[in-house]
């Protein structure tokens, strides 16, 4: 009997362990969601005479511009939420949904509306993945199928910004928040929910957590949870944000108020205590600034004093701190050890031979790891570039100078910078617009007035990129080594390509066997959906692939290649989308 009872308990025991593994899987697969991608660009929003529709990539109406505004959340996906107005009694907007063949769709719902999102990684402005619907005056989640994720049971709902498939949601006058598939990260329980605004390289704002406020006698108290709901801080503070540089998701830097007085913690550890004005990180030197009784200190992540508070003012100078005492200026080492100097701020560059550094009438020099000056011409800015050469400004003006001082591009430009994620450098004459191109060795490799500098993507994971240097006359494309490249080496889908001939532009075929005729004053190569711009007279039209033209030149349009889908052309893209229009007018603002 004891025996046959052994087991019974092994096995309760058993199958506790098992249904608590299945409930563990469970939640981790409702925490877990996929948002969905734009596999390519389908559909647009049309503008008429200030009435929205729909256009395809290839230039066909699929809705007739008759609304007050349209939706497309997914423009890879055939889902259009088409607007006739808004109903001020109800707070709803009267809208209808198609797909490609005008059929309509989620005909049994009051109201569907796309989902504004502001988010840095792409221009589409809403959610991707779902949509929001409402019957009898509350809103739910449905997603692009038409597949209900929530029983309309929310007051309103509204994505997180920057925190795709993440949602605020409010019912009886307060806010929590659930994902895309319905699963409830935060009960509605506070007043106000606002992300924390972290993010990192490698899975962008997953891990962005939320700091919730709920009202007490006192006014509003603050609290922090993080992306999984997990409540790190009881709402008990007056103030609170999360020091979003230090980039670890497991390690949450809070600056946090209480009674007048700031705090710092780590997750739920208190670092300082609660006895200072004011706490200030700095992402440099990988310090805090914090101010007691009108003076400030410098602390380290882990409550260690560098500096006691005891100074005017600090400010950090590369590998000095620069602690203003009495109106005089004390320089310290990052150990705190006060040091004697001319410099207020040294500051190592990718070459260990080379120091940047700044004296006390702003004026910079660069010197070596011993102090040794080795660059000084009372320069009013300088910045390492790479090898030997750095941009210098003076009287101005801007320039590249090497590492014994002498000048290799001269000091003439408004600006010079770094073009992002590539070998060159962009320099600038602002008085003509005029845009200069250098590759790392300083050579010049392109130069044109009145420019603009576009940079494209080959693949989606960013691995091959060129930029195209243009103006109204004229453009060319550079791969990130300043390599000029030719149209069909990265238009490789196209068949015709533009050609300047005797002044006059035209396309030749990948030979370059004229194709068609150079009469224009200008052109654009053929875009991803194959339409090109043609300009004659100082109007643009559209010539198709096949070297047809489909819309004679009758758009005055203001900016430098202009993009065309059939015989739309494309106008300022509003919440970053994409939009069209045919609509003739005299002027036409900048893209």
């Amino acid at each position: 009997m004891k025996k046959n009872l052994k087991w019974i308990i092994l096995g309760i025991i058993l199958v506790i362990v098992v249904a608590i593994g299945i409930i563990v899987i469970i939640n981790e697969v409702q925490f877990h969601y996929e948002v969905e991608e734009i596999s390519e660009y389908n559909y647009f929003v049309l503008i008429q005479e200030n009435k929205y529709g729909v256009v395809d990539k290839n230039g066909n109406v699929i809705i007739e511009p008759n609304y007050m505004a349209v939706q497309i959340p997914n423009p890879s996906k055939p889902i259009f939420i088409c607007v006739n107005s808004y109903n001020k009694d109800t707070n709803q907007y009267d809208t209808i949904v198609y797909n490609e063949k005008k059929e309509e769709l989620l005909s049994e719902y009051e109201s569907i509306q796309a989902l504004s999102i502001d988010t840095d990684i792409e221009s589409n402005p809403y959610e991707k993945s779902v949509v929001k619907y409402s019957q009898d005056g509350k809103y739910g989640l449905l997603n692009l199928e038409g597949k209900k994720i929530t029983e309309p049971i929310y007051d309103d709902i509204s994505s997180v910004n920057y925190k795709e498939g993440t949602f605020t949601v409010k019912q009886d006058g307060k806010v929590g928040v659930i994902n895309m598939k319905g699963k409830v990260i935060i009960p509605c329980e506070y007043e106000t929910i606002t992300s924390d605004n972290y993010y990192n390289e490698a899975d962008n704002n997953k891990t962005t957590g939320f700091i919730v406020s709920k009202k007490t006698d006192q006014g509003y108290r603050y609290g922090y949870i993080n992306y999984r709901g997990r409540v790190i801080l009881d709402t008990e503070y007056t103030e609170l944000e999360r020091v979003t540089e230090i980039q670890d998701q497991d390690e949450i830097y809070l600056i946090a108020f209480q009674d007048g007085q700031a705090g710092l913690l780590k997750n739920k550890d208190v670092i300082l205590n609660f006895e200072y004005e004011d706490i200030q990180y700095s992402a440099l030197n990988d310090f805090f600034i914090v101010q007691r009784n009108g003076k400030q200190g410098v602390v380290t992540k882990s409550g260690e004093t560098i500096l006691n508070t005891e100074y005017d003012s600090i400010l950090y100078g590369g590998i000095y701190l620069n602690a203003i005492k009495d109106n005089q200026t004390l320089i310290f080492d990052l150990q705190g050890n006060q040091i004697e100097t001319s410099n207020i701020s040294v500051t190592p560059t990718n070459n260990p031979n080379y120091y940047i550094a700044v004296n006390q009438d702003d004026i910079y020099t660069v010197i070596d790891a011993e102090g040794n000056v080795l660059i000084d011409n009372n320069y009013a800015y300088i910045e390492y570039v790479t090898g030997d050469y750095f941009i210098v400004a003076k009287n101005g003006k801007n320039g590249i100078i090497d590492g014994t001082g002498k000048n290799v591009v001269s000091l003439k430009y408004t600006s010079i910078f770094r073009l992002n994620d590539t070998n060159l450098l962009q320099a600038e004459i602002s008085q003509t617009n005029t845009i200069e191109l250098y590759n790392l060795q300083m050579e010049q490799i392109a130069s044109m007035d009145e420019a603009i500098i576009r940079e494209y993507n080959v693949s989606s994971n960013n691995d091959q990129r060129y930029i195209m240097l243009a103006s109204d006359s004229d453009f060319a494309y550079y791969d990130v080594n300043g390599n000029q490249l030719q149209a069909k080496d990265i238009l490789k889908n196209n068949t015709l390509f533009a050609r300047k001939i005797n002044d006059q532009w035209g396309f030749v075929d990948s030979n370059g066997n004229l194709k068609v005729q150079n009469e224009y004053e200008m052109v654009t190569d053929f875009n991803e959906y194959g339409f090109a711009g043609i300009k004659k007279d100082g109007k643009w039209g559209v010539i198709n692939q096949e070297g047809i033209v489909i819309q004679e030149p009758i758009y005055i349009l203001d900016w430098i290649q202009p993009t065309f889908l059939g015989k739309y052309y494309r106008i300022n893209a509003w919440y970053g989308d994409a939009r069209y229009s045919n609509d003739i007018l005299e002027e036409t603002n900048n893209e």
